[in-house]
């Protein structure tokens, strides 16, 4: 006499199966995210501490390109777009590669002028072939001055120098949501009673592994001016971060 499974048994381990893949996916998917972030925060910090090093030496941080990115602007073409994080490796090694790829994919971008817009605008969807950020999928380095004001020079491209040598910095990384923060606008106009809207921007694994806000590492110091206050709510959420 043969044996077969019955279509009920058949049945109660594709049950079984399912179920277990329903809960096994997930937390694959959320170990992938755990270590992207841990690895975007280890870069971050290999990337700070040449940074250090060229401010002991040089007596400021470079300069950001009108991007932010660490890297030339590839949408542009121009030859002449600056590599600027390129003076960490080159003549004096203070990092062997300056050009670190953001593990997360950069599909996504927010614009507005204050941390509170940032929260209240609608993300626009981002290709690399329209958006630098996403075409060269970089950590972005966003640097500002003792005026509090982001350091980019007039023309955008060419380097600055004093009175708008830059005593501090942002590294950003678009995290887990992809989106990243043109930030130029929060930069300018952030002041500490921003700060409620600026923590929003910040990544927090205990929303939700993949949750809204990206990863920052902040460097260096300005204080607030009358006119100014550049960073100042962004650096305080960040600080309170760490």
């Amino acid at each position: 006499m043969r044996h077969a499974f019955t279509l009920i048994e058949l049945l109660i381990v594709v049950a079984i199966i399912a179920i277990l893949a329903a809960i096994a996916v997930p937390n694959f998917l959320e170990a992938q995210v755990r270590s992207k972030v841990s690895r975007t925060k280890s870069d971050m910090r290999t990337m700070a501490t040449g940074l250090e090093s060229y401010m002991v030496d040089c007596n400021g941080y470079p300069n950001c390109h009108m991007y932010g990115i660490a890297t030339r602007n590839y949408i542009s073409g121009s030859a002449s777009d600056p590599m600027i994080l390129e003076r960490l490796s080159t003549p004096v090694a203070y990092l062997t590669n300056v050009t670190f790829r953001d593990p997360f994919t950069v599909s996504a971008r927010l614009s507005a002028s204050n941390a509170q817009g940032m929260m209240n605008a609608t993300a626009i969807k981002v290709t690399p072939a329209t958006d630098t950020a996403a075409a060269l999928n970089c950590y972005i380095y966003q640097s500002f001055n003792s005026e509090q004001r982001y350091t980019q020079p007039t023309d955008g491209y060419s380097v600055a120098t004093k009175p708008t040598s830059t005593c501090a910095f942002f590294l950003h990384s678009c995290g887990p949501d992809s989106t990243y923060y043109n930030s130029a606008g929060v930069i300018s106009n952030d002041r500490a009673a921003q700060l409620p809207y600026t923590i929003s921007m910040i990544y927090d694994p205990t929303n939700g592994t993949i949750s809204k806000g990206s990863i920052w590492r902040d460097g260096g110091g300005a204080s607030p001016t009358s006119g100014y206050a550049a960073g100042e709510g962004l650096r305080l959420a960040v600080s309170g971060q760490k």
